[in-house]
């Protein structure tokens, strides 16, 4: 079984149609995968864009499933952006699920080595790896 089609939310102005959020610099579009949502932020992740990445991963937990944040097309992102996935992370691991990262570009890996955030988010250099991560992570018990 595929993905399912994108579920679109485009942000302009400060107003939200749902559902691929879009400014300038950043888009960041919404999937849903029988194994979790996820997240494909493309372009820049800085002050002026993260709330269009913050906005995309509330979406995605209001789901009430686990997410992968595809970092593939991440060109850009700054202690802003790091700090939003961090926020994000904590209310997914309070909540009983899993948010990991997957396919970070070079430069994003480099930030990511250099502030050893791989021992907060678990990152994972494809989609495909990051999956075999969740089908296999331990569950929480409430």
């Amino acid at each position: 079984m595929g993905l399912r089609s994108p579920v679109s939310m485009v942000a302009h102005a400060g107003k939200v149609n749902m559902p691929t959020m879009t400014g300038r610099l950043l888009k960041c579009q919404v999937d849903e995968a029988p194994f979790a949502n996820i997240i494909r932020p493309s372009g820049e992740v800085d002050l002026s864009t993260v709330s269009i990445l913050g906005h995309a991963l509330a979406t995605a937990f209001s789901r009430g499933r686990h997410v992968i944040v595809d970092l593939s097309e991440v060109t850009y992102i700054d202690s802003t952006g790091f700090r939003e996935l961090l926020a994000h992370r904590r209310i997914y691991h309070e909540n009983d699920r899993f948010m990991v990262l997957a396919n970070p570009t070079q430069p994003v890996q480099t930030v990511i080595d250099r502030l050893n955030l791989y021992e907060v988010v678990p990152v994972f250099p494809s989609i495909e790896s990051a999956k075999n991560s969740l089908n296999t992570a331990p569950r929480r018990k409430g």
